[in-house]
C-alpha cells in the first residue's frame, strides 16, 4: 500500500498561500474559506493603534481571494486603444491611440468568472497570481474585470470554457505601504457602497422639502435644519473618510461637509432659508452623490488592463519601485 502522497498542485498551492502571507502586513489576516467554490480566502485589513505597535485593530474592510499559483505564467505584451465608456455603451476603440501594457496572463475557468458575477460588485473578489519560480504576486479585481475589460470585448464570453485574463505585471503586491494602496482601496468597497446609497436617499429628501420631487414635503426652517443636522452627522458617521489620500474627490467633499458643519453651528436666518436648502442639495449633496458616479465610471477601472488605467491607476514610471518593472507604486 502506498505511504500518502502529495501533488505537485498541492505543493503550488501551498506556496502560494505562503507567498501572499508574506507579501501582506504582517498586522492583516487572510481567512481560509474552506472547500473551493471558487473563492479561498478572506483578507481582512487591520492597522496597528499606537507608537509601540504591539495591538492592531480591525478596520472592518476586507476583500475576497481566488488564489492561483503557477510555474510557467506566460508574460506578455497587451495593446491596448483609446476607449469610449463602455458603462455607457458598446466598444469603440480609437486604434490611432494605442499604448502596451506588460500583462501576465492566466487562463480562468468559465465557473469561477460566473460565480465572482453572481457576487455583483459591492464586494471586490481579487484573482491573486502567484507566480511559483519567482514568487511574485499580482492582483486583478474580477467585478471590475468582468465589467471593464471582459463582457465590453466579448459579450458571448459565458459561452467559453474559460478566459484568458490579463493582470498587469505593474499590479505586484509588495509589503509596502506605498504598494498596498490599492488592496486598502478595494477594502474600502463595501462601506463606499453603503455611504452612495445613503447619500442618495438623503438628497432625494432635501429635494422633497424643496417641492422638487413628486411627493413634496415642505416643513419649517427648524425643523428643516434639524434634518440637515442629522444627515450631516449620519454622513460624517460613516467610516469612508479616512485613507482616501488616493482619491481627491473623497477628501473634498469631507472638507465641504465640515464646513457645513462650521456654517450650521452659526445658525440659519429665516430670509436665507431657500438659499441654505439650494447650497444643500446642489452643492454639498449633489458632490457626494456624484461620488457614485465617478466610483463606476473611473475608479472601478483603476488597475485593469486599459488605457484608461495606465493613466489613472499609476505615478510616472521614474518614481516606481526600485524592483519592479513597471509603476506599481500607488493610485493618484
Amino acid at each position: 500500500m502506498p505511504k500518502k502522497q502529495r501533488s505537485l498542485n498541492q505543493v503550488k498551492e501551498d506556496i502560494s498561500v505562503r507567498v501572499l502571507r508574506e507579501k501582506l502586513p504582517l498586522e492583516w489576516v487572510v481567512h481560509s474559506y474552506g472547500a473551493d467554490y471558487g473563492i479561498d480566502c478572506v483578507v481582512e485589513l487591520f492597522d496597528f493603534i499606537g507608537e509601540d505597535k504591539k495591538i492592531a485593530e480591525t478596520l472592518g474592510e476586507n476583500f475576497f481571494v481566488q488564489l492561483k499559483s503557477s510555474d510557467c505564467i506566460e508574460y506578455a505584451s497587451r495593446k491596448v486603444y483609446g476607449r469610449g465608456n463602455v458603462t455607457k455603451g458598446s466598444l469603440t476603440e480609437d486604434k490611432s491611440d494605442c499604448t502596451k501594457i506588460q500583462v501576465a496572463k492566466f487562463q480562468l475557468d468559465m465557473s469561477d468568472i460566473l460565480t465572482v458575477q453572481s457576487m455583483g460588485i459591492a464586494i471586490p473578489v481579487l484573482l491573486i497570481l502567484v507566480d511559483t519560480n519567482t514568487e511574485r504576486a499580482f492582483f486583478i479585481c474580477l467585478n471590475d474585470y468582468i465589467d471593464k475589460v471582459l463582457i465590453p470585448e466579448d459579450p458571448l464570453y459565458a459561452s467559453k470554457g474559460s478566459k484568458t485574463i490579463y493582470i498587469p505585471t505593474a499590479n505586484e503586491i509588495f509589503n509596502e505601504e506605498s504598494a498596498l494602496v490599492a488592496l486598502r482601496a478595494y477594502g474600502k468597497r463595501s462601506k463606499m457602497y453603503g455611504a452612495f446609497s445613503l447619500f442618495s436617499y438623503q438628497l432625494t429628501e432635501i429635494w422633497r422639502i424643496q417641492g422638487r420631487t413628486a411627493a413634496p414635503h415642505n416643513i419649517p426652517l427648524e425643523q428643516a435644519v434639524d434634518m440637515i443636522k442629522t444627515f450631516l452627522d449620519i454622513a460624517l458617521r460613516q467610516d469612508i473618510w479616512a485613507g482616501h489620500e488616493f482619491w481627491q474627490p473623497m477628501q473634498w467633499s469631507h472638507r465641504e461637509l465640515l464646513e457645513l458643519k462650521e456654517k450650521l453651528s452659526r445658525g440659519v436666518k429665516n430670509e436665507d432659508y431657500e438659499q441654505f436648502l439650494t447650497y444643500c442639495s446642489d452643492y454639498i449633496w449633489h458632490r457626494l452623490t456624484n461620488l457614485s458616479n465617478m466610483y463606476e465610471e473611473l475608479v472601478r477601472e483603476w488597475y485593469m488592463p486599459t488605457y484608461l488605467a495606465m493613466l489613472t491607476s499609476y505615478l510616472p514610471q521614474e518614481e516606481n519601485h526600485e524592483s519592479d518593472q513597471l509603476n506599481t507604486d500607488k493610485l493618484n
